[in-house]
């Protein structure tokens, strides 16, 4: 009789702690995804393909002019249709936004993150940097995998990665995001995503 009260406080126990706990650890899961702001001084702007809304555009913008680095790279190789790409949308962008055309650089053949890293270090070779570092901008909830993988490839180059985020218009809910199918749907897909390129690189 004593044996079966204390596996059954036990259980009540466990219960209560995953009640009380799911929440802060589900919310954690979705926060860890954001790797924190570094802005710094840096040779070149990296602005990762992915846009939705042009925010990410519009924050490489807002970076550029408020002097961060001299030159912007938009790396992205998807093709919104038969007519026209990603990157050329993205430049399109930055030009209304009043960066100049020979201050951005075009990299169009990556298709994922790791190849965003890959292709711009390429991109790099032989290039002359001041600062010896670059910096990322991407979503939010990106910016994690994102400075994973491009530390990984720029691991032996030298060259410092920092990254800045961009927030998307649709938001991403990082707290109580599997109340929201969108957030539920980004979060878990992201974080697949990420444990692969841990398993993987």
């Amino acid at each position: 009789m004593k044996k079966k009260r204390i596996v059954f406080g036990a259980c009540v126990f466990f219960l209560l702690a995953i009640f009380l706990l799911y929440k802060p650890i589900l919310n954690g899961m979705a926060h860890y995804l954001v790797y924190p702001d570094k802005k710094q001084k840096s040779d070149y702007i990296i602005l990762l393909g992915g846009e939705r809304d042009g925010q990410r555009t519009r924050k490489a913008a807002e970076l550029y002019k408020a002097g961060l680095a001299p030159k912007i790279i938009v790396s992205s190789g998807a093709q919104i249709s038969w007519r026209t790409t990603e990157s050329k949308e993205m430049v399109a962008l930055l030009k209304q936004l009043g960066v100049p055309n020979e201050d951005i650089i075009l990299e169009q053949k990556s298709r994922s993150t790791y190849e965003n890293a890959l292709y711009t270090r390429e991109l790099l070779k032989g290039k002359t940097l001041h600062h010896k570092r670059i910096t990322l901008v991407t979503d939010n909830w990106h910016t994690r995998r994102s400075i994973f993988i491009f530390r990984k490839v720029f691991m032996d180059s030298g060259i410092e990665v920092n990254s800045v985020a961009s927030y998307s218009l649709e938001k991403v809910w990082l707290d109580n995001w599997w109340q929201d199918h969108e957030s539920t749907q980004e979060i878990l897909t992201e974080w697949a995503r990420l444990v692969v390129y841990w398993i993987k690189y």
